[in-house]
């Protein structure tokens, strides 16, 4: 897999022309915003300056979403230029949270697939390269062993899913779970949102995102309540969304994968290709 061509291809489709329910897009010379119609969640997701004028980029978005009056996040990439844009932030005030891998699993495609890439006379479409995968038999199996994964589709089962998520991490999800549940009203078809219950109690949850016309699928959100941890439950989200993701004959797989997660997932296939960074910036509320 070559790092840089699947790096450039998820910036163009994932980091620039992503499309989000519950989000106003913005686009300027420099950056892609993303300002949530609630009060927390806006962020940028891509940006492109100058080292000279870094710090001015900086404190024209700072102001920007001061004058909203809402807090955003700034997700560097560890092959984003200049180097060293994190740390910049830290001196205007962001505070960084932990890095994690982004990791990518190259998915095979079937041969219509690979045969209208080799035809594509679109001189803007992407050329990504794709190259054989040894996948373990039980990673495209139709079921998960015994442990039951259900797809939910409905406001009840989001709010089951997210549920599980704020027990793991803490805060307040209701923004999130707003926007996963006007996804699925109106972009159905962009997300798949997975629970695992025990004894109807929701134990473990996660998504899987896409994006139209884009080569990849991104996993998000796994979580296992500690009570329930060990039993298997986050490798069978995982196994189910990388089936998902095939029948939707996307090309690439992404996580951005805690310590944790990056032992499953490396296990799955998945390869590190760069690190991620969320650096947050909080306004001073009385």
């Amino acid at each position: 897999m070559n790092n840089k061509q699947v790096t450039d291809a998820y910036r163009r489709f994932e980091r620039q022309g992503l499309v989000l329910e519950g989000f106003r897009k913005e686009v300027t010379p420099n950056v892609v915003r993303f300002v949530s119609d609630g009060e927390s969640g806006s962020f940028i997701s891509f940006f492109e300056v100058p080292e000279q004028d870094a710090d001015q980029l900086i404190q024209q978005e700072i102001a920007y979403f001061t004058t909203l009056g809402k807090d955003f996040e700034w997700k560097v990439f560890s092959t984003d230029e200049p180097a060293g844009f994190g740390e910049k932030l830290v001196s205007q005030g962001f505070v960084k949270e932990s890095t994690e891998s982004f990791m990518v699993l190259p998915l095979p495609v079937s041969q219509a697939t690979e045969t209208e890439t080799e035809t594509e006379t679109d001189t803007d479409a992407v050329a990504v390269e794709i190259e054989p995968t040894r996948f373990e038999p039980e990673l495209v199996a139709l079921r998960s062993e015994a442990v039951s994964v259900v797809e939910v589709i409905d406001e009840a089962g989001i709010r089951a899913a997210m549920s599980v998520q704020a027990k793991v991490f803490g805060g307040n999800w209701e923004d999130h779970t707003a926007e996963l549940i006007a996804t699925k009203q109106k972009r159905p078809d962009d997300l798949k949102i997975y629970v695992v219950f025990d004894a109807e109690q929701p134990v473990s949850s996660a998504w899987l995102r896409f994006t139209e016309g884009s080569p990849f699928a991104g996993l998000w959100g796994g979580a296992t309540l500690d009570s329930h941890r060990g039993k298997g439950y986050y490798s069978a989200l995982v196994k189910r969304r990388i089936r998902d993701a095939m029948a939707k004959q996307k090309q690439y797989l992404t996580i951005d994968a805690s310590e944790m997660s990056r032992v499953i997932v490396e296990k799955r296939g998945f390869q590190h290709v760069a690190t991620t960074s969320p650096y947050l910036w909080k306004l001073t509320r009385g």
